[in-house]
């Protein structure tokens, strides 16, 4: 049998070591977090590793390992996020291929062995303890489809050595080979067909067999236990037939999503009804077409009503713009304006947000070839980044919603106004919503002025609402209505302006971050003129605290539209506040010498 690993290969008997009992985590409990996508090789390198160049484009390793993931911690918590999706876990198809290497993890050959790509047990027990030790969920993607071979003659099927897949070692674990129908109509095709290439066929699991069921359920219930995981991310779902699921999740005993690749809602909502929840693929193409240049939130409008009568529960569907499977929003529009719509629809609709990493930072790869795979090192984790800090201020006012209104999540959002360029929603119960208002127009949008109605949401005339992007007040009029501003293509954000207290946002005390969240390292980069006749480039680094103390200054908001003078006035040290110490002190000048 191949050897997949070294001597000191993480092997079953490694997995008994356990750091505690799971106690998982339910379909509810999941509902009101957001997630943060991580792909393990691609977000950070050990502290301990030199900086290393990665070219996407012919698949390699990069580097990124979970140890590098526990140190970074504090850039996602940074955003607020509550939970992280990392990579799957199992040991590899370890060889160079035509098709670049094994780094996403889909190309599992052992259950049963960690991959040593990324690091060791005790680097993965760490990172759970630290992710737990934050307050935050842990989920694991895993594969339950297909194992993985090198096909080195580039004759796919035929010259497969089953011997070497652990447990499912025999050909009589496997479906003969076939090759996919990706029409979406023909199911049988999809789930008993074969993904890959013929250089690294993925063998189709007869995940109908009783055999097989047993075999993935013993693994899966000593996964959960031993690594105290709390929920579940299935690739290739929509590949494996709907009814395996009822088992598998039982024997699992935590919550779990599937990824469901198809456009029919009618058709995907059978996976939703045996794993209890899919990443709403249906739903992904209206948002992110929506929200293109002459998009139209017709059909956004539509898929919200029909996944309503076909699915049993929206709220517990996985809500994004981005993955790994398919190109960045920003590979078709470098709009600003748009990304920062698209990324508060996610945010602050109904379902289980979930946003990319380096979505944040607005990068824009596409997928042939697979350049949304970018080593997040390269950005030096720049909390400056708009889109970062917008993040960070949706998904604390998400959280301090959900804190006031123990309905929030289950509640489904209710549609105000909807035409082509414009979509407003409310969410929350009476009286408490969270208005959100979307436009495509993107940053070359006309300014103007929307009068909106809200007499039927339980608002009273003469109160105010905030907008919470800007901090500025609106008072609702005698008739029920509220006018506001709109201008750049900016999406707005609407809250009860009383209910603001405590959140942190727009000045009204509270914390802003989690107590763990101690400082972030951030490196910029950028070219200048002012040495010599050719650009030089000059790079600086600075530790900022930016969770070392309460927000209690009006000025003091974290939202990407608030200048750095408002937020130097404040007791509490942002990012921004911190760029500008650095430029103070003579640092941050030869970030701005261009």
């Amino acid at each position: 049998m191949l050897s997949l690993a070294p001597s000191s290969a993480l092997t079953l008997a490694s997995l008994l070591l356990a750091v505690r009992p799971s106690i998982g985590a339910t379909a509810d409990e999941w509902r009101s977090r957001s997630i943060y996508q991580v792909m393990t090789d691609r977000f950070s390198l050990d502290k301990t590793t030199a900086w290393m160049p990665c070219h996407t484009e012919i698949g390699p390793y990069c580097g990124g390992t979970w140890k590098g993931l526990m140190q970074n911690l504090d850039y996602i918590q940074g955003m607020n996020f509550d939970a992280i999706w990392i990579s799957p876990v199992t040991a590899q198809l370890p060889q160079y291929t035509k098709d670049g290497r094994s780094y996403a993890g889909y190309w599992q050959q052992d259950l049963y062995t960690l991959n040593p790509q990324f690091g060791s047990l005790q680097d993965f027990h760490n990172l759970i303890t630290a992710v737990h030790e934050r307050g935050m969920l842990f989920m694991l993607d895993i594969v339950t489809n297909h194992m993985a071979y090198n096909s080195y003659t580039g004759d796919g099927a035929p010259d497969i050595d089953y011997t070497i897949m652990n447990p499912f070692n025999d050909q009589k674990y496997y479906h003969q080979h076939c090759d996919i129908d990706y029409s979406g109509t023909n199911l049988t095709s999809l789930e008993e067909c074969w993904l890959g290439s013929d250089y690294v066929p993925l063998p189709d699991l007869r995940t109908e067999d009783d055999d097989v069921q047993q075999m993935f359920g013993d693994w899966i219930e000593g996964m959960v236990a031993n690594y105290s995981i709390d929920g579940l991310r299935i690739d290739a779902g929509v590949n494996v037939q709907p009814d395996f699921f009822t088992g598998f999740v039982k024997r699992a005993g935590i919550f779990a999503t599937a990824e469901v690749y198809h456009k029919d809602d009618s058709v995907a909502c059978q996976w939703e009804k045996t794993v209890g929840s899919i990443l709403n693929y249906p739903l992904y193409w209206p948002i992110t077409s929506a929200f293109q240049d002459g998009g139209d939130f017709g059909d956004l409008a539509d898929m919200i009503e029909s996944e309503r009568k076909n699915f049993q529960d929206t709220t517990v569907l996985g809500t994004f713009s981005e993955n790994q499977d398919i190109p960045r929003f920003a590979n078709a529009t470098s709009d600003l304006a748009r990304a920062k719509n698209v990324a508060t629809y996610v945010l602050m609709s109904d379902g289980i947000p979930i946003i990319y990493q380096g979505q944040e930072q607005h990068l824009s790869g596409g997928t042939n070839p697979f350049t949304n795979r970018e080593p997040l090192w390269e950005t030096g984790y720049n909390v400056f980044a708009p889109l970062y800090q917008h993040i960070a201020a949706l998904n604390t006012l998400r959280q301090h919603a959900m804190s006031l209104d123990k309905d929030y999540t289950t509640s489904q959002s209710s549609i105000l106004h909807q035409d082509a360029g414009t979509l407003i929603m409310a969410k929350g119960s009476k009286g408490s919503q969270v208005i959100s208002v979307f436009t495509n127009g993107g940053d070359d949008a006309e300014d103007g002025t929307w009068n909106l109605d809200v007499s039927d949401l339980g608002y009273k005339s003469g109160s105010d609402l905030t907008e919470v992007l800007t901090c500025v007040n609106y008072t609702i009029s005698n008739d029920g209505s509220v006018s506001f501003p709109m201008s750049g293509g900016e999406p707005r954000i609407l809250y009860p302006a009383p209910a603001l207290s405590g959140s942190s946002l727009c000045g009204e005390g509270g914390k802003m971050f989690n107590e763990k969240i101690t400082n972030q390292t951030v490196t910029m980069t950028t070219y200048t003129t002012s040495i010599g006749s050719s650009a030089t480039v000059v790079v600086a680094s600075a530790t900022i605290p930016i969770g070392s103390g309460e927000q209690t200054d009006p000025a003091a908001a974290t939202t990407s539209s608030i200048a750095v003078p408002q937020l130097a006035t404040s007791s509490w040290m942002g990012p921004i506040t911190a760029f500008a110490l650095l430029v103070a002190s003579g640092l941050g000048a030869s970030l701005l010498a261009c």
